[in-house]
């Protein structure tokens, strides 16, 4: 049995948990929270004995081979850090970090220690991108010219959901680190040069300290250009709290996804959703790509190999959109 911990139960982490609770092969042993109410709550939802409001006892008086670090984007190194030290392999929550200082850190002190850093990039495991990631390598598309993504939700995202931290994070590492990752992933390149602008008046007018939108377009070393875009003041009226588009062309093809058309639509009297497909509970178990990416990285640390989705992908990813958060506040290109 692999024994794990949860570092944050909030929306994500109590996700987390629920998907170690449904393998097999997984004994969730302790969960950590700074909200001792909710700590108690999802502790007895799911029956998870070991419980603590500071995470460093729950490293010291637990006997632990992973942790998941599902903290708020812009405090992840310390957990990280603290798993690394106690020599326990971690699967962090994307973004890997909202600094480049804070990304190598981790990843340096997870190379060192010879501990297993993942970050939960788990839109690899998206059924349209292994469909899409097979017909590139079987050279059925031909070489990676242009990406167009976009991710974006609603404005419930940073005034209710994420309302006590939305302003101690920006759109490139919550929504684009998913974005940047998908192409960097398909295309197999590495951002060389960036250009984003982005631009404050909804959510500034809320006292919420964090632009409303960013476009960013990148250029990678083989050549590929990609072009992102990022908004979360989208209205609440919308049938879905998610935006997910993308097409990407090749010299000898093109894929298009949308990811909202997942063929079931719901309208009720109050009320017109289209209810996500891609990660669902059927029948009380969960099913679908946080799924397969949680058992991915139980299976590395049972098998001991290295995760798919490295630290050092995750501090590509922060280098990249750090860059863009950069040049949108300077208003110029930034190489990296």
């Amino acid at each position: 049995m692999v024994k794990v911990g949860v570092i944050g139960v909030g929306l994500q982490g109590q996700t987390h948990l629920k998907c170690y609770k449904a393998l097999p092969d997984v004994e969730v042993v302790a969960i950590s929270d700074v909200n001792p109410e909710r700590l108690e709550e999802v502790g007895e939802q799911y029956g998870v004995p070991g419980r603590y409001t500071d995470y460093r006892e729950m490293l010291k008086e637990e006997s632990l081979d992973a942790v998941s670090v599902a903290t708020p984007d812009h405090l992840h190194r310390d957990p990280v850090l603290a798993c690394v030290e106690a020599k326990v392999n971690v699967l962090c929550e994307k973004p890997l970090a909202t600094t480049v200082e804070d990304a190598e850190a981790m990843v340096k002190a997870a190379k060192d220690a010879g501990v297993k850093l993942m970050v939960n990039f788990s839109n690899r495991w998206m059924s349209y991108m292994a469909i899409t990631k097979k017909a590139i390598e079987d050279g059925e598309l031909g070489e990676p010219l242009y990406a167009y993504a976009r991710l974006s939700n609603t404005i419930y995202v940073p005034t209710g959901m994420l309302k006590t931290w939305s302003s101690h994070t920006k759109l490139p590492f919550w929504l684009m680190s998913h974005t940047v990752d998908r192409v960097r992933w398909l295309f197999g390149g590495r951002a060389v040069k960036v250009y984003g602008v982005a631009r404050s008046k909804v959510l500034k007018s809320m006292g919420i300290d964090t632009p409303d939108f960013y476009a960013a377009i990148v250029e990678f070393d083989n050549g590929a250009v990609g072009n992102f875009e990022s908004c979360w003041v989208l209205p609440n009226t919308r049938p879905s709290v998610v935006d997910s588009k993308m097409e990407l062309v090749f010299t000898k093809g093109s894929v298009s996804i949308d990811a909202q058309q997942t063929m079931i639509q719901k309208a009720t009297e109050s009320s017109y959703t289209v209810p996500g497909t891609l990660f669902v509970d059927i029948y009380g178990t969960p099913v679908g790509f946080v799924m397969e990416a949680i058992r991915h990285f139980v299976k590395c640390v049972e098998e001991d190999r290295e995760p798919w989705a490295s630290g050092e992908d995750g501090l590509e990813v922060v280098r990249t959109c750090a860059a863009i958060v950069r040049s949108a506040e300077t208003g110029r290109p930034v190489e990296l």
